[in-house]
């Protein structure tokens, strides 16, 4: 403890002792020995500025840097940095336990600490007013935090050391630079996010990580820059005591100087012991860090081996990648390609490809192919097939009828390869001014990406002797369709549900209502056309839905 009521807790560091490396810092920076005294009370008086305003600002950028994370808005987060009012507080704190003035340590603390939980709670509920739950890059990349993040903390709190306690005015135009680099808001914007979303803790934990190492590298660096130019120094002592006797505090600051205790806090006596109290810190958020920069770099070697992988298949020009999910494991990692080939790759040729991907990874990587027939030798024949039979009479034939055209579809899609969980309901060819265009019907729970569909469209007009322009893939989605209260509106939803289920035979409807709303769904349903063998009735009194889905053999 202190001796007296507002000393700080240096015993003694009397100017005239000044090192040899703190002469060079001061001289290089600009700063003359009675230049410390000032310097003290401008960088205290910043920190302690805490009054309404303050709080109001930091709150507001806390918000704006939750709206920038959720719309993934990268300019809107550097605007919240920009805003956020707590670099003052930061070097308060570095200048604190560098001097050894426990009061203006712990008066900068509360408000970091204070600061940290408003913003948090205003991002949380942000997030939870608002439809969105997305995590979007902005935020993945806030949760995954390593000794990079923590070496970019470094050197920020250096700068923002350098450019207070330098007396080249020039300088001051780095401040706003400063306070990007200084990247305290959006972290906790993600905290914030992750308890609005339900408590994700993987969420929570990354981003508080990345929290803590930029506060730790900020302070420890902010005060080993106050200690080179000797801020532990009899004249600074001196000078907080006076600052403390004449400082007119803002409510925050008389309340917690109200607090018992406060005004006689006390720090370790020497900058050497302060000095390690904050390295320690840092040291322990270093070591989870140092684990998530390891998965880092080996995710990045795995990939590399996938991307090797991927351009070997594809090496040939028969075969092309379409999609590819990758799982990392615990020392292994599986890989999982969506193929469009022109022939079957074999199991030996997959085995040969995850054997080069093992050695460039240096681990097990399990590689799974999910092909789809980009074209087929089978081709001609259905097009033979669908071409019309040649007459011994040389009268001339009559054009097809309407359901012999379609038959000729239905046949040729029936011969069509399509990816897993995906139906072909059929194909409707439409007759302009123009050539004919094909259009492919398919079902499932969600649409397929552009170049699957692409591919599905162009095997379909190649198979009924189109161009491959003039096909085109739509999908019907499976699933719930709720009906609303409202007559008309309830009205459309049946209709349209009818239309696909009495067209389209794969198709099954299933009314999910309490007793008296299925009975009458299912009349304006059977009404609409629907046969009665394909409609069923689920009692439900939570809801009133029509699921549309595919039939057990489709």
């Amino acid at each position: 403890m202190p001796e007296s009521a507002d000393a700080p807790a240096e015993s003694s560091a009397p100017d005239h002792e000044e090192s040899a490396l703190e002469e060079k810092a001061r001289e290089t920076l600009g700063l003359q020995r009675w230049d410390r005294p000032a310097l003290f009370r401008e960088t205290a008086e910043a920190a302690v500025d805490t009054d309404l305003p303050f709080w109001v600002v930091l709150l507001l950028s806390g918000a704006i840097a939750t709206l920038g994370l959720l719309l993934n808005q990268t300019a809107v987060v550097i605007g919240a940095m920009l805003v956020a009012p707590l670099l003052g507080p930061l070097l308060g704190l570095s200048l604190g336990l560098a001097s050894g003035d426990g009061r203006l340590a712990v008066h900068t603390f509360a408000t970091l600490l204070l600061g940290m939980t408003g913003v948090i709670a205003v991002a949380a509920l942000l997030t939870a007013l608002l439809p969105f739950s997305e995590i979007t890059p902005e935020i993945a990349a806030r949760t995954r935090p390593t000794t990079l993040d923590l070496a970019i903390a470094l050197f920020s709190g250096l700068a923002g050391a350098v450019v207070t306690v330098s007396r080249e005015k020039r300088l001051s135009a780095s401040i706003p630079g400063v306070a990007i680099a200084v990247a305290l808001i959006p972290p906790l914007g993600v905290t914030g996010f992750g308890i609005g979303t339900g408590w994700n803790w993987a969420l929570i934990k990354g981003s508080l990580l990345l929290f803590g190492a930029n506060l730790g590298g900020i302070v420890i660096m902010g005060m080993l820059a106050f200690l080179a130019v000797g801020m532990h120094r009899d004249s600074v002592r001196e000078a907080a005591r006076t600052w403390h006797a004449e400082q007119k505090q803002t409510p925050f600051g008389a309340r917690l100087s109200a607090l018992p205790g406060v005004r006689r806090v006390g720090v370790l006596a020497t900058p050497l012991a302060r000095f390690a109290l904050v390295a320690a810190f840092v040291g322990a958020v270093s070591i989870p860090l140092s684990t998530s920069l390891g998965q880092v770099l080996r995710e990045a070697r795995v990939t590399r081996a996938i991307d090797a992988a991927s351009a070997r298949l594809e090496a040939d020009d028969e075969a092309s990648i379409l999609t590819r999910e990758v799982e990392f494991g615990e020392g292994e990692t599986r890989a999982v390609f969506r193929i469009a080939t022109t022939a079957w790759i074999t199991d030996d040729e997959r085995r040969r490809v995850e054997e080069e991907a093992t050695a460039r990874a240096g681990e097990p990587v399990d590689l799974g192919l999910e092909q789809v027939l980009a074209s087929r030798g089978d081709l001609d024949q259905i097009s033979r097939r669908l071409a019309p039979t040649p007459s011994a009479s040389t009268e001339a034939e009559a054009p097809p009828s309407l359901d012999a055209v379609r038959q000729r579809v239905a046949d040729a899609l029936d011969g069509l390869a399509t990816p897993d969980s995906v139906a072909l309901l059929g194909g409707e060819v439409g007759v302009g001014d123009g050539p004919p265009a094909l259009t492919v019907l398919y079902a499932a729970t969600r649409r397929l990406s552009p170049d699957v569909e692409a591919l599905l469209a162009r095997q379909a007009a190649r198979a009924v002797d189109l161009p491959d322009a003039s096909g085109r893939a739509r999908l019907v989605r499976l699933g719930s369709r709720p009906v609303p209260s409202d007559s008309a509106a309830a009205a459309r939803v049946v209709s349209s549900t009818a239309a696909l289920a009495s067209r389209y035979a794969p198709l099954r409807v299933t009314v999910a209502a309490d007793s008296a709303r299925a009975s009458q769904l299912r009349r304006q349903l059977a009404a609409a056309g629907v046969p009665a063998n394909r409609v069923s009735v689920q009692r439900d009194s939570t809801r009133t839905a029509l699921l549309l889905s595919l039939a057990p053999d489709a």
